[in-house]
């Protein structure tokens, strides 16, 4: 069976970065704007945003109108690096010997946006979470088109990251700012997996990558990754 998949939405959130037009503009001259504010979080509770990351915020906010609207069966929430700079934290405390903030100790796994997203949204939604490096997207991809053969109904791709502590910034090629990008499935054709093949990066991540092709109307996308580039085709159905 060919690996493929039907797209009913593509939404986007990052710092300054809130409507079609600012997305537009950012997908010709790839510049984020400096020094600016997360996007408003109104679907969240203050109280429960002030304990939640950035990226965290952003991810749940776009999941749950998308949920509302499409009723997924599964969510599957993807990131390469999740709550790394809350574990940065705890990590330092531990060295310097100091209390555990509770907060940050039950907000520090790789599940906690899709324990959030269920929560918050009240929705008692099947969820798994994922990492696989620099191809994280393209793996949730994958994961996707298959929970797909077993629901009988759409899936909701949630894909985050977050800015990364200055420690690991020698290691990391992408130093984009805290963004989410949710992506709505459906069985289907319209989408098709071709492969690998060689690729250049943009800079992007692969989450970024397939929303910038969306934006551009682009009729296929080679998502970057460690092995050169995964190439996915996109013919009308």
């Amino acid at each position: 069976m060919a690996v493929s998949f039907s797209l009913l939405d593509i939404q986007a959130l990052a710092s300054g970065l809130d409507s079609g037009e600012r997305w537009r503009q950012w997908s010709e001259d790839l510049l984020w704007p400096e020094a600016s504010s997360l996007p408003a979080t109104p679907l969240i509770p203050t109280m429960t945003a002030r304990r939640m990351s950035q990226s965290a915020r952003l991810a749940v906010q776009l999941a749950l109108p998308l949920i509302a609207q499409w009723q997924p069966r599964h969510l599957l929430c993807v990131s390469r690096h999740g709550e790394l700079a809350r574990t940065f934290t705890l990590l330092q405390k531990l060295i310097q010997q100091q209390p555990l903030s509770p907060t940050d100790f039950s907000m520090s796994v790789h599940n906690t946006v899709a324990g959030l997203t269920t929560i918050v949204g009240q929705q008692p939604l099947p969820a798994s979470s994922l990492a696989a490096g620099v191809d994280s997207f393209h793996a949730g991809l994958l994961e996707a088109c298959a929970t797909l053969q077993a629901v009988s109904g759409p899936v909701l791709l949630l894909y985050f990251e977050g800015s990364l502590p200055e420690f690991y910034r020698p290691w990391v090629a992408e130093c984009e700012p805290p963004h989410a990008v949710a992506v709505v499935l459906a069985p289907g054709s319209q989408w098709r997996y071709l492969g690998r093949e060689a690729s250049s990066s943009s800079g992007l991540n692969q989450a970024l990558t397939f929303w910038r092709s969306r934006l551009q109307d682009a009729t296929s996308v080679s998502l970057p990754s460690s092995v050169g580039g995964h190439r996915w085709s996109c013919a009308a159905e």
